[in-house]
């Protein structure tokens, strides 16, 4: 073997194992990273306040009898996700009084079961804009969830269609 050939061959391993290494560490920096945000998620969450704790809205039975579109968030209490969506949607209730009536529906509580199993409910949370005038029912999807301008956005853009639909 000619001594550029075992050269080349050499710095092509060389090569390919330090990208090895640096894909390695690239991929142990990653984790460390998610877990870092995993904790901080955890430690953000409201303490010991389950989603039923919260006194937002009405009654779902109540809700839907208004003239209003009723903006229904179906969650869980045992919910990781529903636990820390709970203060957005309290925020969501006061920035939005006048234009929506809120209702919380607790997919375990048996007077709901025909209403969750009518609405598809498959995950938590589930945000659900219900608007009987137009016999139109929305489903936020979970990617809206994250802020309080990420719901707005699209609360939003339903209110504004359903203003040009009242013309």
């Amino acid at each position: 073997m000619s001594k550029k050939k075992l050269i080349s061959i050499i710095t092509l391993v060389v090569l390919v194992i330090g990208l090895g290494l640096a894909g390695a560490f690239e991929y142990k920096h990653v984790k460390q990273v998610k877990a870092r945000k995993l904790a901080q998620q955890q430690q953000s969450l409201p303490a010991g306040k389950k989603p039923s704790d919260y006194k937002v809205g009405k009654d779902y039975n109540e809700a839907v009898k208004t003239s209003k579109p009723v903006l229904v968030l179906f969650y869980a209490d045992w919910c990781r996700y529903c636990i820390r969506f709970m203060p957005i949607y309290e925020q969501a209730a006061k920035k939005y009084a006048k234009d929506l009536e809120f209702a919380k529906v607790n997919v375990e509580d048996r007077k709901y079961e025909k209403l969750v199993q009518d609405s598809r409910i498959s995950g938590f949370p589930t945000v659900m804009i219900i608007d009987k005038k137009y016999d139109n029912k929305v489903i936020i999807p979970n990617s809206s969830l994250g802020t309080i301008d990420d719901i707005s956005a699209e609360i939003d853009r339903f209110t504004r269609i359903r203003k040009l639909l009242d013309k």
